[in-house]
């Protein structure tokens, strides 16, 4: 028992006080006159601990207010970040419509201003090669958009390529920079014909050039319209490189930079070939 009373010496010293002081309180009211004094003396002994408790009590609230507060607080700091969120990803959204339809706009533009049909119609870039050897894009066109195979694939930038294989919902398409490539070019200065062929790499290269031929590093290429395939007069590239000491030192050799960025490509307009040939027919 004493050792239990040791323990909680504190505890019990409070609730004496305490006791005492609603004691005195209550015989305060009957008017006894030693108990002013008496209660006095209880009254500063009591005060530490009634300021004690008094103290518990209002850093105990305000704990509890700031608790809540903090837990507020959170809340809206993590509404406002998902808010945040959503308005950035709104943005992008936005972002992306607008860059979709000003490119839109430059593939109807081009097809307007070099004269392609009607039926031209815009594909997305679905997939490439994988391999490291072809130089192939997949596109969201196919046969039941009535596609074939030979289709001319262009930018505003200028030619890519052309149709290669037809499924009923996508369609494979040979850049120009394959190396089984071929197109019939013209160089627009001078007007010599030569034949366009991939290197598998970002340029291309002229072929069956003679040695008199008149050609210079910044020549701009566009196409001959006599393959079949590409419409006459659609931008290719533009020569980066010229030897005279061709195969066998008999022609010129020369290099081609496309003016399209193969590695950008998102949507392309398929132009009606050359031959008749129509993405619709």
């Amino acid at each position: 028992m004493f050792s239990f009373v040791k323990r909680h010496q504190l505890l019990f010293t409070v609730c004496a006080v305490f006791a005492v002081s609603s004691l005195l309180l209550g015989l305060g009211s009957r008017e006894h006159p030693f108990l002013p004094r008496v209660e006095s003396l209880f009254m500063a002994a009591a005060f530490p601990f009634q300021k004690a408790a008094d103290t518990v009590v209002d850093r105990t609230d305000a704990l509890i207010r700031n608790y809540l507060l903090l837990v507020n607080v959170k809340r809206e700091n993590r509404e406002l970040r998902n808010r945040v969120a959503n308005l950035e990803y709104q943005l992008i959204e936005l972002a992306e419509a607008r860059r979709e339809n000003r490119e839109l706009r430059r593939l109807l533009d081009f097809g307007t201003s070099h004269h392609l049909p009607a039926q031209t119609a815009i594909a997305n870039i679905i997939g490439r090669s994988l391999d490291g050897v072809s130089r192939m894009i997949f596109i969201d066109r196919g046969g039941r958009d009535h596609l074939t195979r030979h289709t001319p694939a262009v930018t505003p930038c200028g030619i890519i390529g052309q149709v290669t294989a037809v499924s009923p919902f996508s369609a494979k398409v040979m850049l120009i920079t394959d190396q089984h490539s071929a197109c019939d070019v013209i160089i627009q200065r001078s007007r010599e014909r030569a034949l366009l062929k991939g290197a598998n790499r970002p340029l291309c290269e002229l072929h069956y050039l003679p040695r008199t031929t008149d050609i210079t590093v910044g020549d701009t290429v566009i196409t001959s319209g006599q393959d079949g395939v590409y419409p006459k007069g659609l931008p290719v590239g533009r020569v980066v490189a010229v030897s005279r000491d061709g195969a066998e030192g008999l022609g010129t050799a020369a290099t081609v930079e496309p003016f399209a960025h193969m590695d950008q490509l998102e949507e392309i307009l398929l132009a009606p070939a050359a031959g008749g040939r129509s993405p619709h027919e």
